[in-house]
C-alpha cells in the first residue's frame, strides 16, 4: 500500500485516497501531535493506516496507529463515522498511553526517563 512521508518519521498508510484537503487536516491534527509526543525526547517513529469501510451512504474510517520510543511501541485502533476525529482520537490514545508508561517508568527508574 502506498504511503505519504511526513517529517518526524511519520508514515500515512492508505491516505491517498483522500483529497487534497483532507490529507492538509490530518496533517496538522498529526503535526499537533508529534509536537507533544516529541516534548518525551523519546520519541522515533509512529505510522497511521487508514481503512474505510461502507457504511450506508458513507464511511466508517479505521484508523490504525502505532508509536515507537525509546521505551516502547504503543498502538491503537479507532473506528469512527468523522475522519479527523478518528485521526484525533488515535493520537490522543498514543500519547495517553505513552504519557501513562513513561509517569510509571519514572518510579522506577528516573534516570532514564528524565529529559
Amino acid at each position: 500500500m502506498p504511503e505519504i512521508k511526513l517529517s518526524g518519521d511519520i508514515a500515512l498508510v492508505g491516505f491517498e485516497i483522500l483529497d487534497p484537503a483532507e490529507i492538509i487536516v490530518v496533517k496538522k491534527i498529526v503535526g499537533n501531535a508529534l509536537k507533544r509526543m516529541t516534548e518525551s525526547g523519546e520519541y522515533k517513529e509512529m505510522k497511521l493506516t487508514l481503512q474505510q469501510h461502507p457504511h450506508g451512504k458513507s464511511f466508517k474510517h479505521e484508523i490504525e496507529a502505532v508509536a515507537f520510543f525509546s521505551y516502547g511501541r504503543f498502538s491503537t485502533n479507532v473506528i469512527g463515522r468523522n475522519l479527523f476525529t478518528a485521526v484525533s482520537e488515535a493520537c490522543e490514545k498514543i500519547i495517553s498511553e505513552m504519557e501513562h508508561a513513561r509517569k510509571k517508568g519514572q518510579g522506577h527508574d528516573k534516570k532514564t526517563y528524565n529529559r
